[in-house]
């Protein structure tokens, strides 16, 4: 989910529709914008990852856009394990929620696809391993609660204008699980980057397992985390740190394009 996040690929472009409108600001999304990160694990390279944003055009009625993510391990732990993680989220220009999301992940020879399509705050999911030739289906129905996936959540955390100390909780479903995401506002700095030295602002994080119900299957989060963003208009995603039982992840934004 980390990954994927902040990852990516060459955005595939839905069908046009008029007119072509930008999107609101509290979308968090720039349609046209790229970017490309390196990922460390306890400090040494181990992969690479690309986000792109496609143009604004329809699905099923919906003003909407695709964000297609890339991450892959390379150099040294590519040798010790390949994986693959690419995923490509249709999110509706008007609410930020997703509408479609596809996913590929592979770890050396094995792979999983899946599919999850979402209608108001329903989603029916299908995925299957490669070396099953049944597809499995599962429905679920979160109540009131929106879910997200990991492309529409970034979404909705760069176009989120917090004030210091707030804190907001988003569901995200992440193949067949589901995950409660508490996000705190920690405030502004000036952060080191491959572009510079920028100033930003932080965002502190917890992600914890989540039942069908919405309760948590353990009040210890299972990750904790940091996002810093670009402190203007775009909101790049500048950093992104997590401990993990391997060491520390560090995602660093190398490169940035919009028109």
């Amino acid at each position: 989910m980390l990954l994927a996040g902040c990852a990516g690929a060459e955005a595939m472009a839905l069908p046009v529709g008029p007119p072509k409108i930008e999107p609101a600001a509290s979308i968090g999304l720039n349609p046209g914008e790229s970017m490309a990160f390196e990922v460390k694990l306890a400090g040494v390279l181990a992969g690479e990852a690309q986000l792109a944003v496609g143009d604004i055009g329809t699905y099923e009625g919906h003003r909407a856009l695709v964000v297609k993510s890339r991450a892959a391990t390379t150099g040294a732990a590519s040798l010790i394990r390949k994986v693959v993680d690419e995923a490509s989220t249709t999110i509706d220009v008007d609410t930020g929620r997703p509408l479609m999301f596809e996913s590929l992940f592979a770890v050396g020879d094995k792979s999983t696809t899946a599919k999850a399509k979402f209608v108001g705050n329903r989603a029916e999911i299908t995925y299957q391993r490669n070396d099953e030739t049944k597809t499995h289906t599962l429905r679920a129905d979160y109540g009131k609660v929106t879910p997200y996936d990991a492309h529409s959540a970034m979404a909705l955390l760069r176009g989120w204008k917090a004030t210091p100390g707030t804190t907001r909780s988003v569901y995200v479903a992440g193949g067949r699980r589901l995950w409660r995401v508490d996000v705190k506002y920690a405030g502004a700095t000036t952060i080191g980057s491959a572009l510079g030295n920028r100033r930003a602002i932080r965002y502190d994080g917890a992600s914890y397992r989540a039942r069908a119900n919405m309760t948590l299957e353990s009040e210890k989060p299972s990750r904790t985390f940091s996002v810093w963003l670009s402190d203007d208009a775009d909101r790049v995603p500048l950093r992104v740190t997590a401990a993990t039982e391997l060491g520390d992840v560090v995602i660093e934004l190398t490169e940035y394009t919009r028109p």
